[in-house]
């Protein structure tokens, strides 16, 4: 009996070498797409159990590298833009380093992770710009401690204060949630404990390089409490060390915002992902362009009422050819960008999207409150939905049909004694459709939809909210004489310096 056991098992085994192969690396050190570099001779492939074993040095540097399971006793380099996926187990006992550069990531997948090596992320960040960051790996690397005391003379200071913050929506000041920055006299020390997984964070770095973070490889589900407290904003982050589908149109079910809906406050199903080079918050959801979210990219969401549970699952992830963490493709749907300058340096913008399929009231996911957290200018731009819910909105997304007769509301927020200056691009529109915007106020219709075209007002008062301005979209020519003012419209002053607020009937065409 014993000797048929163990001729089963030779004949297992010897089934199984046929099913996955086996490939040792060979070269003291060289590339892991070099056939001779392997034992047999050949590049792995997704059926072959990979070995690295000790003393030996393996470069990846290029997308799609692949394994069945992958064990390093050596080391094992991964630059961007290379790609490494292992289906099955990845096995570390020895060295491996994930890098990204200024345009791309390298970027590993896989289906479990043991071992008791070492595994580090080294992630791009530009010099002079603040960035929102998270952990690529698995908590239980390096601590914030350390991380400061090997990163912390890059970091600009504010007096006592290093560039590393956590953000805080539990403590307001002048009316805006505010960042916790971690000191060098004790007020709020480092702790020694590891970077939180799913959790963001902000840092400034004094110039271009990488910030490393050590862990494991983390394998999904990871989850992140999201807490309501005074604001409901939560910042957090991409846990993985590859990308994650943001929207829908990076990927139809396995994005952030489709699992993660019913956790999100229902005007606000939208990531809110700062943008260092235009200084604002892009806003990314279902009404928007393909998104990916780069290993170790942070992001703004809002709780539902209550708080809730944001969820980072492994058919999320994905692998990107490239990257400078704002990633972003067109969604080629017809759109309208207002932005509103206050010659003094400040620029406010709001979006409307024309799409099949939603409504005048909230379309959950395609409609995006304005972001309230963090950073928040007093001056704004927004609008009201057709159909008012009370939220200021950043992105209103409306019918593509009877668009002439839809008419949105703006809401200004801007200072007495300033002069503001409204613009428009468009995308998308067709070639004989015009952009106007309505001022009540002095009874104007004015076209803004290129560059050689505004409207400026001088404010004499404070303003703050909607019922001055409107937004038309046309393929005729508008002027006052085609709306009937008196019957259509009845402005009455708001408790608000300044302020005008519309009562009665939207306009129709007259």
């Amino acid at each position: 009996m014993k000797l048929k056991i163990t001729f089963l098992t030779v004949l297992m085994f010897s089934f199984l070498q046929g099913v996955f192969g086996q490939k040792i690396f060979t070269a003291a050190a060289g590339n892991w797409n070099l056939a001779t570099n392997w034992s047999p001779i050949g590049i792995p492939t997704v059926g072959d159990n990979v070995e690295i074993p000790i003393g030996k040095l393996v470069l990846l540097a290029n997308p799609g590298a692949e394994a069945n399971n992958l064990t390093i006793s050596g080391i094992l380099q991964v630059f961007a833009p290379g790609t490494l996926t292992v289906t099955n187990e990845l096995h570390n006992d020895g060295t491996m380093t994930i890098i990204s550069d200024a345009s791309d990531n390298g970027s590993v997948i896989v289906g479990s992770y043991t071992g008791s090596g070492s595994s580090t992320y080294q992630r791009y960040l530009t010099g002079g710009d603040w960035h929102l960051i998270s952990n690529p790996l698995s908590d239980g690397g390096i601590t914030i401690a350390d991380f400061i005391t090997n990163h912390g003379a890059a970091m600009t200071q504010s007096g006592v204060k290093y560039s590393l913050a956590t953000y805080d929506n539990q403590f307001v000041a002048n009316g805006v949630s505010t960042w916790k920055n971690y000191s060098s006299d004790g007020s709020n020390p480092a702790p020694a404990t590891s970077f939180t997984e799913a959790k963001g964070y902000e840092i400034l770095m004094d110039a271009n390089g990488t910030v490393d973070f050590t862990g494991g490889i983390n394998v999904g589900p990871v989850t992140y409490t999201l807490t309501e407290n005074l604001t409901g904003w939560n910042l957090v982050g991409n846990p993985f060390a590859s990308s994650i589908y943001g929207n829908t149109n990076a990927h139809v079910t396995d994005n952030f915002l489709t699992t993660n809906v019913a956790q999100l406050d229902p005007s606000y199903v939208s990531m809110y992902i700062w943008n260092p080079t235009s200084g604002l918050y892009d806003i990314v959801n279902q009404a928007t362009g393909s998104r990916a979210l780069a290993p170790g990219q942070a992001f703004f969401v809002k709780s539902k009422t209550g708080g809730g549970t944001a969820t980072f699952d492994n058919d999320m992830r994905t692998h990107q050819s490239a990257n400078n963490f704002q990633k972003n493709a067109s969604s080629e749907i017809p759109t309208i960008n207002v932005t509103l300058d206050n010659n003094a340096g400040s620029v406010a913008s709001t979006e409307v999207k024309y799409m099949a399929g939603t409504t005048l009231g909230l379309d959950a996911g395609y409609d995006a409150g304005q972001f309230g957290g963090a950073g928040t200018s007093k001056f704004n731009l927004y609008t009201e939905l057709v159909q008012d819910n009370g939220v200021d909105f950043a992105l209103q997304v409306v019918p593509d049909t009877d668009y002439e007769n839809t008419i949105i509301p703006l809401g200004v927020n801007a200072k007495s004694g300033t002069q503001i200056t409204f613009k428009a691009t468009t995308s998308d529109l067709p070639s004989d459709e015009k952009v106007y915007i309505e001022d009540k106020v002095l009874n104007t219709f004015t076209e803004i939809d290129d560059s050689s075209k505004t409207h400026t007002v001088a404010l004499s008062s404070n303003l703050t909210g909607t019922g001055r301005f409107y937004l038309h979209r046309t393929g005729q020519a508008l002027s006052i004489d085609q709306y009937d003012v008196a019957s259509s419209y009845v402005l009455a002053p708001s408790t608000d310096s300044g302020s005008m607020k519309l009562y009665g009937n939207v306009a129709t065409n007259g």
